[in-house]
Order: C-alpha cells, then structure tokens, then sequence
C-alpha cells in the first residue's frame, strides 16, 4: 500500500503542518474535523502539496527525519530533503 506525506496550510495558522497518511483525502477530513490535537481549531486546512511513496514505513521514517531536523516547512524545503534523502 503506497503511503504519503502531506503539507498543510490554513489561513489561521502561521505554520503549516506536515503529516504522514495512507489516505490523503480522509487524513484532510480528519484535520478540518478537529480530530487531531495538534492542528485542532487552527483550521480550516487545505493539501498544499503531497509526495508519494512506496508503502507508509517509508513515508513516516522521512516524515519522522525532516521533523527532527526543524527544517522550516516549505514547499521546496521538503521536495529538497525528500530527493537528497531517497538519492542516498
């Protein structure tokens, strides 16, 4: 099953958020319906970007390294790290 990860935006929110899903639509739902903590009344939400990948490990493992290095969530930022991270 392919996973992906996902980058958020919402008006009411300075940050975006980026997030790790086997189903982008449903995970979005899930964020506009107040059903995450930590995006929770900051919504409403929309998808700015999403990247796809071989299965969900794959997906939360670089999810899990962009968000230990605080990289500054961006658009470029995560494409940059996801081609230097898969091209090692």
């Amino acid at each position: 099953m392919k996973g992906y990860i996902y980058l958020l935006e919402s008006p009411n929110c300075l940050r975006p958020y980026l997030g790790s899903t086997v189903d982008i639509f449903s995970r979005e739902k899930e964020h506009n319906q107040g059903l995450t903590k930590s995006t929770c009344g900051k919504g409403p939400w929309k998808i700015k970007r999403f990247w796809e990948f071989e299965d969900i490990k794959q997906a939360r493992q670089i999810e899990y390294k962009i968000k230990k290095i605080k990289v500054k969530l961006t658009e470029l930022s995560v494409e940059n790290f996801i081609k230097q991270t898969i091209s090692n």
